[in-house]
């Protein structure tokens, strides 16, 4: 005996398995942790909904995960729901959340694409075309004889977006991008021109909504102007 007391086989083997069990836990929450890191299309609501994630919560009860899969999982910080603003758009595929006005019930969303002439390293020749998606948000009371301001969320990869900003193209042929915001894969531009005639009713309540709405994300810009 030695002196020491010898723990029964069936309570070894269940320690064995319950320190098995927490490597487990942990190499788990490193993976999805670094999935996110690397890019993916994980939103923070596609992690903490996702099957590894239940099992992890179920087996392991602790806070620590929410804060390891949280911190990993997007940079579209969200200070608060914003007043006035009530209905609410999220796109899964790019990780966009949008907010509108009651004044927008019934809003639709159309999905556009815009292209730019890719110049070469020397910028003396046309090398290519880049192009991406534009979300739009379309007001109910839009008529094709008497058009509603539109609201374009212009879609970059983050690789575009650096080659925008190095001056390797741009849609269109005058004017500026601003960020509205990005997460880890995409960046959300809006176009300085996208409300320029002033004939178009709701022109001003668009660059309204879409400043309220840039408003609510803390993450800094990643070209800060």
């Amino acid at each position: 005996m030695n002196g020491a007391i010898q723990a029964p086989d069936n309570v070894r083997k269940q320690r064995a398995v319950s320190a098995a069990t927490r490597n487990e836990i942990f190499r788990s929450a490193v993976d999805l942790r670094q999935l996110c890191r690397m890019g993916e299309t994980l939103s923070e609501t596609n992690c903490t909904n996702s099957h590894e994630f239940r099992w992890l919560s179920r087996i392991f009860q602790i806070p620590v995960i929410v804060a390891l899969l949280g911190s990993g999982c997007g940079a579209l910080h969200i200070s608060s729901q914003p007043s006035g603003l009530p209905l609410r758009y999220h796109q899964t595929q790019y990780g966009l959340t949008f907010f509108l006005p009651a004044s927008w019930q019934g809003y639709s969303v159309l999905i556009q694409q815009w292209n730019a002439p890719l110049y070469s390293a020397d910028n003396q020749r046309v090398a290519g075309t880049e192009r991406g998606p534009i979300i739009v948000f379309r007001n109910a009371q839009w008529k094709k004889d008497g058009p509603y301001q539109d609201i374009p969320i212009m879609v970059f990869t983050r690789s575009r977006w650096d080659a925008l900003h190095s001056g390797k193209f741009f849609p269109y042929a005058g004017g500026v991008m601003g960020e509205m915001c990005h997460n880890h894969q995409y960046v959300f531009g809006i176009y300085s021109r996208y409300n320029a005639d002033d004939s178009v009713k709701g022109w001003k309540e668009a660059d309204d909504i879409l400043q309220r709405n840039c408003a609510l994300y803390t993450t800094p810009p990643l070209y800060p102007e």
